[in-house]
């Protein structure tokens, strides 16, 4: 028997299992950075599975990383999620995201009875937040992969959708106090600064490339009307398409800041209060493998779309390793994710139904790049040269 037609075998034989692991998750919602017995839930099954599994891989809480290997041949990674929404559950389907990859990466590794090269599963926490895959990326736990892909449910489908890098800082401006009605002239207007600092922001967006962004609020504006702010914050987020334009964004920014604290005669002091998802940079020939294998196994590409920008540390990986991410349509009607109505149809019949071909077609590209030197010297060439 072939091994295509074995594998694809093999993986309705965990029909079951995958199904299984997407309600588990889904009855048992956890928040990033809270999610102990998703990620034990998931490593467990895959030691149950015969994977050699490391916990909280890096020091990161609720990650792992689970490795079967044979020889030093072609590396894979698949890469689950499995952090919930506030208030929503699993509103972002990300129960779905961690059971195929699970599913696939098990049946994959099955492969390696007769392939050399090596089959990870990669699970990180708390995509909503930014706070896993960029963290892990840093650390390295990418470094030296083939291949890294996963597939995000939606209610339409994008191959190829634009996920741009976003991070963002706390400005603190800090003057002088004083009373504000006797002695205004003695203080130094910390909110002042705060607003100098919005108005300079509003006046550099003008100036920006399209499809970049600035964005904040107010989170200390003072105390009292009438004393004169000692101490004032301003949280602003950034996002762009290109690296090297977001650092530009970022410097302008600061930039703005200082001249704002200047001006009202105050000091300015700037921290990140979230880490920087870099934007995704996908790879066309391993995208391109992918979207063959999901129409060899009869998925539907549904509502096809060029989704609206938006962030994931998924990017952070894709700086680091060949990656592709699409996003896949799992529901019959046209429903907004991140909402009730989407996550709830993630459990129907039709949701399970495309949850398993996208597996399948996991399982086909993971084969392919262990199996074509070809196609792994595309992806990689593809990769340095972009």
């Amino acid at each position: 028997m072939e091994l295509r037609e074995k594998l694809l075998n093999k993986l309705e034989e965990k029909r079951g299992d995958i199904i299984a692991i997407a309600e588990w998750l889904f009855n048992h919602p956890e928040v990033a950075m809270q999610e102990k017995e998703g990620s034990k839930y998931l490593a467990d099954y895959l030691e149950s599975q015969g994977f050699q599994v490391e916990r909280d891989v890096a020091g990161l809480p609720c990650s792992f990383k689970a490795v079967k290997k044979n020889g030093n041949g072609p590396r894979v990674a698949l890469m689950p999620e499995y952090d919930a929404l506030p208030r929503y559950g699993h509103a972002c389907g990300h129960h779905m995201i961690a059971a195929m990859a699970v599913g696939a990466g098990v049946v994959l590794a099955d492969a390696l009875e007769e392939l050399e090269g090596e089959v990870a599963i990669i699970g990180a926490p708390a995509e909503e937040t930014g706070e896993g895959k960029s963290y892990l990326a840093e650390k390295g736990v990418y470094d030296g992969y083939d291949a890294a892909f996963s597939i995000h449910p939606n209610a339409e489908t994008d191959l190829t959708p634009e996920f741009i890098a976003i991070g963002g800082k706390d400005f603190t401006f800090t003057g002088v106090a004083s009373h504000a009605g006797a002695y205004p002239y003695k203080g130094r207007n910390a909110l002042d600064a705060s607003v100098l600092f919005l108005s300079a922001i509003g006046l550099l967006r003008q100036q920006l490339k399209d499809g970049s962004r600035i964005h904040g609020i107010i989170l200390d504006g003072g105390q009292a009307a009438n004393i004169i702010p000692e101490r004032t914050k301003v949280r602003m987020e950034f996002r762009s398409g290109d690296m090297e334009y977001y650092d530009y964004i970022v410097q302008r920014v600061e930039e703005c800041a200082k001249g704002a604290a200047m001006c009202a005669g105050c000091q300015v002091e700037y921290e990140a209060f979230e880490p920087t998802c870099c934007n995704l940079r996908h790879n066309m020939t391993l995208v391109g493998d992918l979207e063959k294998n999901l129409r060899a196994v009869g998925a539907d590409l549904l509502r096809p779309v060029k989704l609206g920008t938006g962030s994931t540390d998924v990017g952070n990986v894709s700086q680091v390793a060949p990656c592709a991410h699409p996003m896949v349509c799992v529901t019959q009607e046209p429903v907004g994710i991140h909402t009730v109505d989407f996550r709830d149809k993630t459990m129907e019949s039709y949701a399970q139904g495309q949850m398993i071909l996208c597996a399948k077609a996991m399982v086909l590209t993971g084969l392919d790049v262990l199996t074509d030197e070809k196609l792994r010297s595309s992806i990689r060439e593809e990769f340095e040269n972009k």
